[in-house]
């Protein structure tokens, strides 16, 4: 960046419905905070959820089938960190960002990309060694080739009627000219082997993506989800 450049406006970005999932998207709001101050964060939800926590609330058009895409170009902000709500950072995001000097698109691929579930087809027949992208952590900055790219997303997820997003996202991706970088697994963990809870010399995770940090109902799963930092 040059003396007369201005830094980039950057932040994290939720979509999130209901009071419950506002709430474990506001934990996550939290830990961006605490390694990262200077990150601003925004959430849509519906109108009247509580938007405490956050830097910004955005309420979710009517007529959406899948705000959480849908609204990817809409960030107000030049460069985006999207994250699903069952997310906690566990450290500085500045390196991350740093992804966007070179690159537009970032994600990591998903782990078990060998199973059936994420090798389901739309209208492309592609190679498996072209896995499906995780799409619950998306790093982006604002380019006519990004609002393209989530522009044709949408209209792939819309038109394969499937509930999941992925299979759509990974079909655009192959036909996209966007500069893409897959992340390391560390900035999107979803699988712990055994070992790595007793000695791993591996890196230590950046972001955990847990399903156990979404609502839970159960009470114990709820302590030891709270526990998580």
């Amino acid at each position: 960046m040059t003396q007369n450049e201005t830094a980039p406006r950057r932040g994290v970005i939720y979509t999130a419905w209901g009071r419950e999932h506002v709430d474990v998207a506001r934990r996550s709001a939290a830990s961006v905070k605490r390694w990262n101050p200077e990150i601003e964060t925004a959430i849509w939800c519906k109108e009247g959820d509580d938007t405490s926590g956050f830097d910004a609330g955005f309420i979710i058009p009517e007529g959406m089938k899948r705000p959480k895409i849908e609204l990817l170009s809409q960030s107000p902000y030049d460069e985006t960190l999207y994250l699903d709500n069952d997310t906690i950072i566990r450290s500085d995001l500045g390196p991350m960002f740093g992804l966007l000097r070179k690159y537009e698109l970032c994600g990591a691929q998903v782990i078990l990309w060998h199973r059936k579930r994420h090798l389901k087809k739309i209208e492309l027949d592609l190679p498996e060694s072209f896995p499906e992208i995780n799409c619950g952590v998306l790093l982006y900055r604002k380019t006519p080739r990004t609002d393209a790219f989530f522009d044709d997303w949408v209209r792939r997820y819309l038109a394969s009627g499937m509930k999941i997003d992925q299979p759509a996202f990974r079909e655009a991706l192959w036909q996209s000219d966007v500069n893409f970088y897959v992340l390391p697994p560390q900035f999107n963990k979803r699988v712990f082997e055994a070992s790595e809870l007793i000695w791993s010399d591996a890196p230590k995770p950046r972001i955990l993506h847990l399903e156990l940090l979404r609502p839970q109902k159960n009470g114990f799963l709820r302590w030891l989800s709270n526990r998580i930092r």
